[in-house]
This record gives C-alpha cells, sequence and structure tokens, in this order.
C-alpha cells in the first residue's frame, strides 16, 4: 500500500504480482477479490518447490461475486472459505501467530476488508515491504468513529449512524494506517439533527 500524492494519508493499491524471496506466501481475498488471488496463483508456482502456499477466502461480498469453488479447484486443501469478513480476518491472525521469517502477504478485496486485513499485519510487525494490497470490487470504506472507536464496516455513503454509540458520523478523506480505516466525525455536532443529504458516493 502506497499513498496518493494528494491527501497524503490516502491509500492507493497496485496489482499483486509473486515476491520470489518469500518462504511462505499467505493471501487473503474477499469476494471480488478472488480474482486477483487466482491470477497470484497461477503465477506463483513459477517460484521455488520449497516455497508454501495458503490460501483465506471470504465469500462476503457487496458485488456478491464468490470465488471460493475456482480457488478450490486450484489450490485444494491450502484453501480455507469462510462466509464473512471478520471470519477472515480470525483465521489470518492465527495463520500469523505461526508465521516464520519470509512470509509474504497478499491481499485483494474492498477497501473494508483491506483496512481490517491491514490491522492485523500491522499487529504483527509486517513491513510494507512483506505486504501487498489490491483493491478490488465495492469500494465501501471502513470508517473509524473518533467518539466511541468502533470501526463501521462496509460503509458506501458520506454519513453514516455508527453501529455503537448511535452518532451519525461525516466520513472523511482522512486514512490511519494504523488503525487501517478512514475518521468518521460527528456529523452534526455543532447543530444536533442538522445533517447534510446522505448519498451514495463509495459504491
Amino acid at each position: 500500500m502506497t499513498l496518493t500524492s494528494g491527501i497524503r494519508s490516502r491509500p492507493i493499491y497496485t496489482a499483486l504480482r509473486p515476491d520470489l524471496p518469500g518462504r511462505f506466501h499467505l493471501l487473503a481475498g474477499q469476494g471480488s477479490g478472488g480474482e486477483a488471488l487466482l491470477r497470484l496463483l497461477r503465477l506463483l508456482p513459477t517460484l521455488s518447490e520449497a516455497a508454501e502456499i495458503r490460501v483465506i477466502y471470504a465469500r462476503e461480498s457487496v458485488s456478491g461475486r464468490d470465488f471460493s469453488e475456482l480457488l478450490r479447484s486450484h489450490c485444494g486443501t491450502n484453501l480455507s472459505v469462510v462466509s464473512t469478513q471478520a471470519e477472515a480476518v480470525a483465521v489470518l491472525d492465527r495463520a500469523l501467530s505461526g508465521c516464520v521469517m519470509g512470509t509474504r502477504l497478499y491481499v485483494a478485496g474492498s477497501e473494508s476488508f483491506i483496512g481490517s486485513i491491514a490491522k492485523v499485519a500491522s499487529a504483527f510487525n509486517m513491513n510494507a515491504d512483506e505486504v501487498q494490497y489490491e483493491h478490488c470490487g465495492s469500494r465501501a470504506r471502513r470508517v473509524y468513529c473518533v467518539h466511541c472507536k468502533m470501526s463501521n464496516e462496509n460503509v458506501t455513503t458520506n454519513i453514516v449512524k455508527c453501529a455503537d454509540c448511535g452518532r451519525h458520523l461525516l466520513v472523511r478523506d482522512h486514512y490511519s494506517r494504523r488503525l487501517g480505516a478512514f475518521m468518521g466525525v460527528m456529523a452534526d455536532a455543532e447543530t444536533p439533527g442538522a445533517l447534510p443529504p446522505i448519498v451514495e458516493v463509495f459504491k
């Protein structure tokens, strides 16, 4: 994940590509991101036979695209399929806890999914040279409520009601790499109940 030249905190993404020095290749995808994982898997066999590959895939998707069967036919028992983003994050957390030096993490999915995975990778002190991110499908955001510290997943509108504290949050363009989320601040703090029009902007 790199940064834009405009709003410096905003992430931009690149296409996944094999990292040849890696000893263990851990792929995590969601929904439409399965297509990017398949593309990468076709390239990974060119690596050393000593390299190990494992795939984690969440069927949950705003777009509704499911690549689980195609992934299963390609990597068999090396694939873990789960229903939700939260489950994928939990499986990844367990996988990284047992990883060795030389692990490479490849992530493909919605911005919300990427943000959740990035937070786990950061907790394991993975650096930018060890992790790649490719945005696929929906532009839905992961939004962090600065008031109650709740992360709201798959937000597609400019204003979102926090699932925890109930405040209406204005979704800002500021992105926290530490939290893996965009910041949400109370939209009607000065005049309670006076909200701007709510529109879908992150489809």
